[in-house]
């Protein structure tokens, strides 16, 4: 397997985008698409790739500071994610990124940042053709009729073969000794360059086209983004589980909800830590995969989970929910109790629920209602969660 340093490039100024922006200090790749940054969806692409040990993502060093606290901070990665400062041009914030990369990495895989439709199955594809080749460009044929014609007199002088034409675009991937020695051949000339391909061409390298006909987007415009949210929304494939746990209240026992420690004289009794939250949304993501329900996995007669945090529960059915394709969207909880009183611990259970999922607050709600004295919810003897969970689809 190779391993392969992945380059995103996101230090751009954003300024044909403004122009048509409604907020004339918008930056593209903070925009949202279903309540998360458009950057997030290039990074979460790769965080999901077994090949792939590192991502180097050059910034706007300005910047620095939102990307950390909008990208890395609400979102969960687990590929080591490493910023850089971004250049004056997109060849001089690829080289600094280069300059970063592994020792052991053999092979780095650019994309845009601004490219947020990128499939898995794409970089896949390029690996296999690579065959001993520099590199190879993800890319579609040319449909249109392309004509050379004369600057100021507007005269055409031909008409090119639209066969042999190519658009380039992005994920390309390419050795990392070859890539390095363009820059170093060309100095200053590979600092101008548009396409990483032409730098390995340049030095007489041999570069491969691999096609493909899906949409691939690069977000330059605000009607492009327009038309990104619509492709995106169209192509969803949602899942919806409903989860529900119920636990009887002892004393001297922890109180444990959505990993956070509530004080209480009184905790849920259970194999575990109780945690009914935590249980109900494992429950809703198993339900939303057809997949069972906890207890198929994690049994009560299972020394393993004796008093085990329930986070390993989600954790692992989240895990399973990728194996199909699939990560949560949204999560909406309700739970049942006459004691102990939430309050503002509500605000704490939902920032940990989102973070353990990967999710904006806006996309968690946590609710406490009481059983109006009735049942042993009412009684003060038990407490109850029901969760649903929305599950969207990767691609």
């Amino acid at each position: 397997m190779r391993a392969v340093s992945v380059i995103i490039p996101a230090a751009g100024s954003s300024r044909r985008f403004r122009e048509g922006a409604e907020n004339r200090l918008a930056a593209k790749l903070y925009a949202p698409i279903n309540g998360r940054p458009l950057m997030t969806y290039t990074l979460a692409a790769f965080d999901a790739l077994p090949q792939v040990r590192e991502v180097i993502v050059a910034v706007e060093p300005g910047s620095l500071k939102r990307f950390r606290k909008e990208v890395l901070a609400q979102h969960r990665f687990k590929k080591p994610i490493v910023t850089v400062p971004g250049g004056r041009t997109r060849a001089e914030s690829v080289w600094n990124a280069l300059k970063r990369t592994s020792p052991k990495t053999t092979y780095v895989c650019i994309h845009d940042a601004a490219r947020p439709l990128i499939k898995t199955r794409w970089f896949q594809h390029l690996l296999k053709n690579l065959n001993g080749a520099d590199g190879v460009v993800l890319g579609q044929s040319v449909v249109p009729t392309v004509k050379v014609f004369q600057p100021g007199t507007g005269k055409i002088k031909r008409t090119l073969d639209r066969t042999q034409l190519f658009e380039a675009q992005t994920p390309q991937i390419i050795k990392k000794s070859a890539l390095l020695k363009s820059y170093e051949t060309l100095g200053d000339r590979a600092f101008r360059a548009t396409d990483d391909a032409a730098l390995i061409e340049a030095i007489g390298g041999e570069m491969k086209a691999v096609l493909h006909s899906e949409p691939n987007l690069k977000v330059t415009t605000y009607q492009d983004l327009i038309l990104v949210r619509s492709l995106m929304n169209q192509n969803r494939s949602l899942r919806f589980g409903l989860g529900f746990d119920r636990h009887q209240l002892v004393s001297k026992r922890p109180f444990y909800l959505g990993g956070v420690r509530i004080p209480s004289p009184v905790g849920p009794m259970g194999h575990s830590d109780g945690d009914l939250l935590l249980h109900a949304i494992t429950d809703a993501i198993l339900g939303a995969i057809g997949a069972g329900d906890i207890g198929d996995f994690f049994s009560d007669r299972d020394k393993r989970w004796r008093n085990a945090r329930s986070e390993c529960f989600v954790t692992a059915a989240l895990k399973m929910a990728a194996g199909k394709g699939f990560r949560p969207a949204q999560v909406d909880a309700t739970i049942v109790l006459e004691r102990p009183k939430l309050g503002t611990k509500k605000k704490a259970v939902q920032a940990r629920v989102a973070k353990l999922l990967n999710l904006s607050s806006d996309n968690v709600s946590i609710k406490a209602k009481t059983a109006e004295g009735l049942g042993p919810e009412g009684l003060s003897l038990a407490a109850s969660c029901q969760a649903l969970v929305v599950l969207t689809s990767n691609e």
